[in-house]
């Protein structure tokens, strides 16, 4: 199925319901269609066909949708670029995904005009936001084509989106999706336009270069939702969207949810028509997770994690609102809060094991990298064979993930392979090591590294950040409390206190930039 059916499906049957909603437009589904069908023709006009790629590097706008669709159309693939990124970055990924036309905000114009001269391959640039100079703006590109309906077939496992995964120890792979999976994830998972029921409403504050936003633009318009787009999170856009759009679904990362939940006019908002917050995208600090689970199912909120991969084309597992939800005897809630450390159960159109280093499955409890199989799986890394080769193998999506499945199918995350410490042929979560310096109240956040060492091969090293409440504790009271909890060969033998961990765009925590930064052997210490 070529998703540019998504929107036709939906203009059909809820023509007049508003489709997307932006800062300066808001649109119906059939005025999207219409969009659409004259970008399609303009991009063909542009010489774009299938098999050629498209890139977007713009903060989130409804125009993203019209591009998606238009270029899905015409069979082309779309590659929405990090706007983050820096010169060398993103003349890799333009050169490498051969886009040949780029849609670009004004705010990135000066990036783009900085390595015009090392984009070969690129025939177009076109404003999305503005008219450049001896250039082509986007509305003129729509005001000057027709609207007249464009088709083109496609394949099931052609590709339809290109996103780049952020390097940590290399630049940005391009992880290559097909019309299969991204139909797959959406039709297995969500109910078709129905002009009966009430419209839902979707904000969407992640960006659309990344898996979450990019999923949220298929499954919001096959679904006949309202998608209310954020050029870029505040918690004040964020709470005033809810308000004034009647917004009923959203997705956060876990740093959105920390700053919505602690800011200082938080509690002014009603937020009367929010049933679901979906979070995910990065670890949930276990202390942001017990906030928000006293704060919002109260109100009638929902909470739901999600764990996926761009690899897999988003969600994998689910913690459901239930879970969230500590409405039942002393017993069950303890159960559910050592679940909130989970990422929850497995959704039901792929399947995830636990598989060993010799790939047996595992089970009971025992723990083993995370892999997965199914329609959802990508077709491969951009140009990238051996490391395709590398992460899809004996018909399975190795994640690089280390988990391990509890005797009720919640899925626990221990760590990274790559990130695992072995001490004197021990090996070591540094998950588990980080949840329980997180637990002392003395410790706002903890990140744990390997370090060499001549007497363990490795030794454990916690880069901690001390709370702000409480007196901070010394590093043998540290050492004892890990002790106390875990078994004493995982306690850290090193400790580097910090201001604050450093994160990507997502908050996720960068574990290269730790061991760049405290990664060194310390001479005479040892565990």
């Amino acid at each position: 199925m070529n998703t540019a059916e998504f929107l036709t499906i939906s203009a059909a049957i809820v023509p007049d319901r508003t489709a997307v909603v932006g800062a300066d437009r808001r649109s119906t589904y059939g005025e999207l269609q219409s969009i659409v069908n004259r970008l399609a023709n303009g991009l063909q006009s542009l010489g774009v066909s299938k098999g050629q790629n498209v890139g977007v590097m713009a903060v989130n706008s409804p125009e993203f949708l019209d591009i998606y669709y238009a270029t899905a159309g015409v069979g082309a693939t779309m590659v929405p670029l990090n706007f983050r990124a820096k010169t060398e970055e993103l003349t890799h990924m333009v050169n490498e995904a051969d886009v040949s036309v780029l849609f670009i905000g004004e705010r990135y114009w000066p990036i783009y005009e900085e390595i015009k001269d090392s984009l070969p391959g690129l025939q177009h640039v076109i404003g999305l936001d503005f008219e450049p100079a001896n250039g082509m703006s986007y509305a003129g590109l729509v005001a000057n084509n027709e609207d007249i309906p464009v088709y083109t077939e496609t394949d099931d496992s052609d590709p339809t989106l290109l996103i780049y995964t952020s390097g940590t120890t290399s630049l940005p792979k391009g992880v290559v999706l097909s019309y299969q999976a991204l139909t797959a994830l959406v039709v297995n998972t969500q109910a078709p336009a129905d002009p009966i029921s009430d419209q839902e409403v979707v904000l969407v504050a992640a960006p659309f270069f990344h898996i979450a936003g990019a999923t949220t633009l298929m499954s919001a318009v096959f679904s006949g939702r309202r998608l209310v787009v954020l050029p870029q999170f505040t918690p004040e856009t964020w709470l005033d969207a809810v308000d004034t759009e009647g917004v009923t679904h959203a997705f956060v990362v876990p740093t959105m949810l920390k700053r919505m939940m602690e800011y200082e006019n938080f509690e002014q908002y009603e937020l009367k028509t929010l049933q679901l917050i979906t979070y995910g995208a990065a670890p949930m600090p276990y202390d942001v997770v017990r906030q928000a689970v006293e704060i919002f199912p109260p109100r009638g909120i929902g909470l739901l994690n999600a764990y996926g991969q761009t690899e897999a084309t988003g969600s994998l597992t689910y913690l459901g609102p239930d879970d969230h939800h500590l409405n039942g005897t002393l017993e069950e809630n303890d159960k559910k809060i050592e679940r909130l450390r989970s990422v929850g159960k497995t959704m039901p159109d792929i399947d995830v094991a636990i598989l060993a280093p010799d790939g047996h499955r595992l089970e009971g409890n025992n723990e083993g990298e995370i892999c997965i199989r199914g329609d959802r799986v990508m077709k491969g890394y951009n140009k990238r064979e051996s490391d395709t080769a590398e992460a899809i193998h004996d018909g399975w999506l190795h994640t690089g993930d280390v988990g391990k499945i509890d005797e009720d199918g919640y899925l626990f995350i221990t760590g990274r392979i790559k990130d695992m410490i072995i001490r004197g042929g021990e090996n070591i979560s540094t998950a588990e090591i980080e949840n329980v310096l997180e637990d002392h109240p003395g410790i706002a956040e903890a990140a744990v590294i390997g370090v060499k060492d001549n007497d363990w091969g490795e030794v454990v090293k916690a880069i901690v950040v001390a709370g702000a409440k409480e007196e901070v504790p010394s590093e043998d009271d540290l050492t004892g409390y890990v002790k106390s909890r875990l078994a004493s060969f995982k306690a850290p033998a090193l400790y580097e206190w910090v201001d604050e961990l450093p994160r990507n765009h997502l908050g996720k925590i960068l574990k290269t930039d730790l061991r760049d930064a405290y990664g060194q052997p310390t001479e005479g210490t040892t565990a």
